[in-house]
């Protein structure tokens, strides 16, 4: 049973200009006339309409929902370029060229990639070919940063801590303070094989007394050289994710292990602090 519309999915993904801006940017300064380009997760169709636009020879445009497939379609059709691209109903890590592809334009994101398949898709078209040591990839890194933070989990007279992600930014407006700055935990570098299972330990140096008990998780996208956004409205939103209740002083250090596998989901997101 269908919970939620896919294409009110693909309407919130084209309101956030922010994103699909910087994505646009992206295509322009990476696209190189005669390509061939990929697009995984086409949605409406946008990134791979634009790499046509930026030259490319041919885009395949794949998405793994038939109503998203089908809206694609209508949208390169409407805007006279079906002779340029192919829209295909596939799961991306089943699609399989006889030669790597010029290009790749992919936004299967979330914040740390926890619950989408952007890692585990990049993995499946490195290992069968798809994606070469030459092929450009959009994007072509990924940071994953978190904070120390006291954050309010009070609503409406009840203490309800969760992991919070909001597409309007309404979970920064509820942080107390922070106690930390912001430290990279994972550099993911597309061009390589992704590690999936993630096992990290970061020590944080505390920047301010007081009560910690939550993780504020961030992710910044590297796009192409010079384009790289933080979280926008609908792509990497901050996640707030609560943790045991500590006091910390200036100057202390807190370890904090964190435990998953992209793409199953903050059910597997296991954080331990080492205080």
């Amino acid at each position: 049973m269908d919970i939620f519309s896919n294409l009110m999915v693909i309407g919130e993904c084209l309101l956030d200009t922010c994103r699909t801006n910087a994505f646009i940017r992206a295509i322009k300064k990476t696209v190189r006339e005669g390509d061939i380009a990929l697009d995984v997760g086409t949605g409406s169709g946008i990134l791979a309409m634009t790499s046509a636009r930026a030259g490319a020879k041919h885009v395949y445009a794949i998405d793994i929902a038939a109503d998203i497939a089908a809206f694609a379609t209508m949208n390169i059709r409407n805007n006279r370029l079906g002779k340029r691209i192919t829209v295909q109903q596939t799961d991306a890590k089943h699609f399989v060229r006889e030669s790597s592809v010029d290009v790749v334009t992919m936004e299967l994101m979330d914040t740390w990639l926890v619950a989408e398949h952007q890692g585990v898709v990049m993995n499946a078209l490195h290992k069968n070919g798809t994606i070469g040591e030459k092929t450009r990839l959009i994007p072509y890194r990924y940071q994953c940063a978190l904070t120390l933070a006291d954050y309010d989990f009070s609503f409406y007279g009840n203490h309800m801590p969760f992991v919070i992600q909001a597409r309007n930014f309404a979970v920064i407006k509820r942080i107390i303070d922070k106690r930390s700055k912001r430290i990279i935990v994972n550099d993911i570098d597309f061009a390589k094989p992704v590690k999936t299972q993630i096992d990290a330990t970061v020590t944080i140096p505390i920047e301010a007394n007081g009560r910690c008990n939550a993780l504020v998780l961030e992710s910044k996208t590297f796009l192409a050289p010079g384009i790289a956004v933080w979280g926008t409205t609908d792509m990497n939103m901050p996640v707030i994710v609560p943790i045991e209740e500590v006091d910390v002083v200036k100057g202390q250090q807190i370890s904090i292990r964190i435990r998953y596998t992209m793409g199953q989901g903050f059910n597997n997101f296991n954080v331990l602090v080492e205080a």
